[in-house]
């Protein structure tokens, strides 16, 4: 489903360069659940934002269902991140002003979709992963593993092909931990849903289909 050749990334500052990625070449196939792992600054969260259309490689591809998406315009490259990709972070990113059925909703309202379908559409995701009684709950209301549960519907509103996530275990205890680690795994099976995991969590990692190692930028075999 997705692939990336000879992936680099450059940071610049001033004369100075730091080479985050250095030829990544890698293929996750449809339905597959592959975690990364490696030490910090080993360039996991880059190769993430770099396979998602959220930052643009200094050089190489990356391949979606056959697009090279760094080919394509901002305004092409958007419409197949909205189409195919969800996203999930460590950090929940919750609008604390808007209840836990408006966030799963935004990222449609955004797009100017219907009201009512939407409602029924947030409300059934959040029905999906146990927070059928907390729709009106607000953010602070939210344990943190009730929040990535609302930040993991939020990124099933498109109705993604693709799911990437960067720590999504990160700031919870062992037992939300637990629950979201089932959460992810059961929409791999009942949706069928490709799943890349960047994670320090040994129970994902042990988990996984497949483990990707990175270190300095390069995958360890």
């Amino acid at each position: 489903m997705i692939e990336a050749r000879a992936l680099r990334k450059i940071y610049k500052n001033g004369a100075k360069e730091l080479e985050v990625l250095k030829g990544i070449d890698l293929k996750v196939g449809k339905s597959e659940v592959l975690a990364v792992l490696g030490p910090s600054g080993a360039g996991k969260s880059t190769l993430l934002h770099l396979l998602g259309g959220l930052d643009s490689p200094t050089a190489g591809e990356v391949m979606i269902d056959g697009t090279d998406i760094y080919a394509l315009g901002d305004r092409e490259r958007a419409k197949i991140r909205n189409r195919k990709i969800g996203f999930v972070f460590q950090f929940y990113h919750l609008l604390p002003e808007f209840d836990a059925l408006e966030n799963v909703m935004l990222p449609l309202l955004i797009k100017g979709g219907n009201g009512k379908d939407l409602r029924d559409k947030g409300a059934g995701l959040l029905r999906s992963v146990g927070l059928g009684e907390r729709m009106a709950h607000r953010p602070g209301q939210l344990s943190g593993g009730e929040q990535q549960r609302v930040a993991i519907a939020r990124a099933l509103i498109n109705e993604p092909e693709l799911l990437l996530c960067d720590e999504p275990t990160g700031n919870l205890d062992s037992e939300s931990g637990n629950n979201v680690i089932d959460l992810l795994w059961e929409l791999n099976k009942s949706r069928k849903m490709t799943l890349m995991i960047v994670t320090h969590d040994a129970q994902i990692a042990k988990a996984a289909q497949r483990v990707l190692h990175i270190r300095d930028g390069k995958i360890i075999q």
